[in-house]
């Protein structure tokens, strides 16, 4: 395993690792959302308003799951490409490395 090959295992478990954070961040957010619509838990502290803060936070993970899945992808796609490339030029070194020790 040379370099290369390292840091594209790292950038791959960094891009796991942000996908799993974000999914944790949606579950928060839906859940405060859902308990500001469907529960009285903030009723003292909110009297009026509750239903609207409740809509804006699941819309807002609903958002944050999106954007989340998209980033991940993109750079999915990215680390995929990096590691064909990496490949591409190992396959070349050793074919030059064959026609000169021809």
């Amino acid at each position: 395993m040379n370099q290369m090959d390292l840091k594209i295992i790292i950038k791959h478990s960094w891009n796991k690792l942000r996908l799993s954070l974000s999914l944790l961040l949606f579950i928060f957010y839906l859940i405060i959302g859902i308990l500001f619509l469907f529960t009285e838990t903030w009723q003292s502290f909110l009297s009026q308003g509750r239903e609207l803060i409740g809509i804006i936070l699941i819309l807002f993970s609903v958002l944050r799951l999106y954007v989340a899945y998209r980033r991940y992808s993109q750079k999915h796609k990215h680390i995929k490409g990096q590691l064909f490339q990496g490949k591409e030029e190992l396959i070349k070194e050793q074919q030059n490395a064959g026609k000169e020790a021809e």
